[in-house]
């Protein structure tokens, strides 16, 4: 095992794009790591006060406690921003940049690092009939993943203190990701599997409480803007500044308050009921997904940006480690055997290997996708790579590697969203949908579904098997429901 590399860049360099070239130098020494960035305060004060009210209505973080910051490019910011702010409290925080969006640049970084593991006489990392790193025709299907051990190792490094001594939080702020190119695909795919496989222990670690907390955050983005604007009328345009204003207002509505709108929605009571009595629940919707279900002595819960038991209704408690700003979901991980129907969705779903374009239909028996349509036949190969029925590139899986594979297709959470009041206005006249492509968005926007790990909440199906991450993919539709119990 290969010692831990980290590289260390300012929040200038990070933010400008510097990082990369500083990158490409160490990768082609054969310096392979994690990019790490020295934070720094904003001077944007909307942030630095919706990242305190995050912070502070989290309810988990102590003196003391150990913070990994996996900021995506969009949000490096708020990332540096959330790094400062936690130090202060007397709390260590480190923050490294996620590259899974950057598509040239993971591309051009991997082909770097195959030509290192080539001079070192460790035998060429795959096939290659190119010279230029930015015109790379590797088969990255073929890549030999210790290529990206040094990325594979300064994960367990970061993940190491926190198994060991615990009182750990490990923080995602995110931004809307480009589409990637489709010749980026395969770079990406790689390196997600490598990074997935070393942040494997995060599931165990969460529901075991070494990990205090696991905070996922949106950083409104230009690019939300843009796709929010895509079909609007002119006069309903959003600005950046509206949008991030709105954003940083969702994040600030209360838990009580949260809990007191959910529980005037039918389809939670009936959900609740279904949990506590049993009996069979069925969700339609006027886009053709019809489908039944059944939640029996599964917790209801209840997405409000804080750490603690909430459970709706008296129904099974279960204490949630994860907590998303925005915040607003009531969700459930149905019996895993249980679901049976159709579930369309007329929104595209934006994934690091590209969008599933709509109308996309998923079918569903016993709880696991035996189908998948979808208009062209990238959309469904994405779609069939997202519900486990065949990987994106058509490679064979055995071992480990195929089970989890296989544990995308069994249904993991029913989710009802849609009711935060900062929101709810402008998602009821059509104004705000969940169109932007980042899940963490969307899925506050519109009822989902999601496929795959679920024991986050209770589920039956693991985050991870053996070393292998189970992926959990949230599919989203609209809040236009039509719900029963019998």
């Amino acid at each position: 095992m290969s010692e831990p590399r980290f590289l260390t860049v300012t929040r200038e360099q990070a933010v400008a794009g510097s990082w990369f070239e500083a990158a490409r130098a160490a990768w082609t020494r054969g310096e392979i790591g994690l990019v790490r960035i020295e934070p720094a305060a904003s001077e944007d004060a909307e942030l630095r006060q919706a990242i305190a009210t995050m912070l502070d209505s989290n309810g988990s973080y102590e003196p003391g406690d150990r913070a990994v910051i996996h900021a995506r490019h969009a949000a490096i910011e708020m990332g540096c921003e959330t790094a400062h702010q936690l130090r202060e409290r007397g709390i260590e925080a480190t923050i490294v940049l996620g590259l899974s969006s950057l598509g040239p640049e993971v591309q051009s970084l991997i082909d770097l690092a195959c030509r290192a593991a080539e001079r070192a006489g460790k035998g060429p990392a795959a096939p290659s009939s190119s010279e230029s790193p930015e015109a790379s025709t590797r088969d990255f299907s073929r890549l030999d993943p210790a290529i990206l051990e040094g990325i594979a190792s300064g994960y367990r490094a970061l993940i190491a203190p926190l198994e060991t001594a615990g009182r750990g939080h490990w923080i995602v702020p995110v931004g809307t990701a480009p589409d990637p190119d489709p010749t980026h695909v395969p770079a990406l795919d790689f390196y997600t599997q490598v990074a997935g496989r070393a942040l494997a222990p995060i599931g165990v670690l969460r529901n075991d409480g070494r990990i205090r907390s696991h905070d996922i955050w949106l950083c409104p983005s230009p690019l939300d803007v843009e796709r929010l604007n895509e079909g609007l009328p002119v006069d309903q345009h959003w600005t950046l500044d509206e949008w991030r204003s709105l954003a940083f207002r969702s994040m600030a509505v209360s838990g009580e308050e949260l809990r007191r709108l959910a529980l005037e929605i039918e389809g939670v009571h009936l959900t609740i009921e279904a949990s506590r009595h049993g009996g069979l629940l069925s969700y339609a919707r006027e886009d053709g997904t019809e489908f039944t279900y059944r939640v029996k002595d599964r917790p209801v819960i209840l997405d409000c940006g804080s750490v603690g038991v909430h459970s709706l209704g008296g129904t099974t408690e279960y204490r949630s480690a994860i907590t998303n700003q925005p915040t607003t979901e009531v969700f459930v991980a149905p019996i895993e055997d249980s679901l049976t129907g159709v579930i369309v969705y007329p929104i595209p779903e934006r994934t690091v290997h590209g969008t599933i374009q709509p109308p996309y239909r998923i079918e569903v028996r016993d709880g696991r996708v035996i189908g998948v349509e979808a208009p062209d036949d990238e959309s469904r190969k994405i779609l069939r790579h997202y519900t486990g029925v065949e990987p994106y590139d058509g490679r064979s899986l055995s071992g480990a590697a195929h089970e989890a594979f296989l544990m995308r297709q069994v249904i993991a959470e029913k989710a009802i969203a849609g009711f935060n009041p900062a929101m709810l206005p402008a998602i009821r006249s059509g104004r705000l949908r969940p169109v932007t492509g980042l899940v963490l968005t969307d899925e506050k926007l519109g009822d989902h579904q999601a496929f795959g790990a679920n024991d986050q909440f209770m589920g039956a199906t693991p985050s991870a098997y053996r070393d292998e991450h189970v992926e959990h993919t949230d599919f989203v539709g609209t809040i236009d429901r039509v719900m029963h119990l019998r």
